[in-house]
């Protein structure tokens, strides 16, 4: 009777054995599939001002046992020039240089056990020929990338290309005019937030100022207010928000910077998440001071911190409303 049943129920049990090696044999097409294409061939983007030269590098990323390759670059010989390309992980390298073509063809070979990780192919120096404002391709090829060892199996490999701008991106520039900041309920509390020391160092005009206040808002401009809704409160103490400023100049060029900003709830002067007492003790001690308004500089409106965090609803003055907002909210926790 038991060998009746086992019978009955082999065929499904090979059935299941068949289909667990079918799903094994996927699972490593599909890994080797993956650790393949995991090699690329780069160089990145670079920016300078006219006549300069600057450095970039040729790299072969997450590669193994690498024994050979051979990689052009193509570029605009109108608008920059390779003056060397150098100094690689190679054992043996060299690259003949054609500026009038705007081509670089260079071989490297390892005569070791084959190289691993990132390889720098080649460190090249570029120099800008062009006027301000114009860019050209890095483009790479790849004529060979092979393993080493007698059997010389090539690599595959992807390709991810640059660009030279023949400009300097601006510098982003972010503060708060406050170090803390209180949730909007009833009361008004703007966050101020400034970008006007930002600056393009080759003189362009930044034209697009993007924040991102980090509470799933954004805004534009150089100087913006933003009102919040929420705070991060982790069980101990209060977290900051994240706000991100992204800066763009006339020639398409951007660049970003991040800033944390504290953010409590309405009434917590002191940031220990309960308004209360001592709450009340820092309002009483500033009362009827007063700061200077935004700052041009990057600093705080308040040069003291306690004053800062007594002036709960940024009107930069320590007075009757400081006081009401955290009488209305007298008792209240941020857990």
């Amino acid at each position: 009777m038991k060998n009746d049943m086992w019978k009955k129920k082999r065929p499904r049990v090979a059935m299941l054995y068949t289909a667990l090696f079918l799903l094994f044999v996927s699972f490593l097409t599909l890994s080797a599939s993956a650790s393949a294409s995991e090699t690329t061939v780069s160089i990145s983007d670079t920016f300078m001002k006219p006549d300069e030269t600057a450095v970039t590098s040729i790299m072969i990323n997450n590669v193994s046992y690498l024994g050979a390759a051979d990689i052009s670059l193509a570029f605009d010989p109108s608008v920059v020039h390779v003056v060397s390309a150098a100094n690689s992980a190679f054992d043996l390298f060299d690259a003949v240089i054609d500026n009038s073509t705007g081509s670089v063809k260079a071989v490297g070979a390892d005569f070791g056990d084959g190289l691993y990780g990132n390889v720098k192919f080649a460190e090249v120096t570029l120099k800008a020929v062009g006027n301000h404002g114009e860019t050209s391709a890095l483009n790479i090829s790849i004529n060979v990338l092979k393993e080493a060892g007698p059997d010389e199996t090539t690599i595959p490999a992807a390709i991810d290309n640059g660009t030279v701008f023949i400009n300097l991106p601006p510098v982003a520039i972010a503060f708060s005019a406050h170090r803390y900041n209180n949730v909007v309920f009833d009361y008004p509390c703007q966050t101020i937030f400034n970008a006007s020391a930002s600056y393009d160092p080759d003189g362009d005009a930044i034209t697009n100022y993007t924040w991102d206040f980090g509470d799933a808002h954004s805004g534009e401009g150089p100087a913006i207010e933003h009102a919040y809704s929420s705070y991060n409160w982790n069980g101990t103490g209060y977290e900051p928000f994240d706000v991100c400023l992204r800066v763009k100049d006339d020639k398409g060029l951007t660049n970003t910077t991040v800033m944390q900003v504290n953010v409590y709830i309405a009434g917590d002067a002191n940031g220990d998440g309960e308004v209360d007492i001592g709450d009340a003790v820092w309002v009483g001690r500033h009362w009827e001071e007063s700061c200077d308004g935004l700052s041009q500089c990057g600093d705080p409106s308040w040069t003291d911190e306690q004053a800062d965090g007594a002036d709960v609803n940024n009107d930069c003055v320590i007075d009757i409303g400081d006081a009401v907002i955290i009488g209305k909210n007298w008792e209240r926790v941020a857990w």
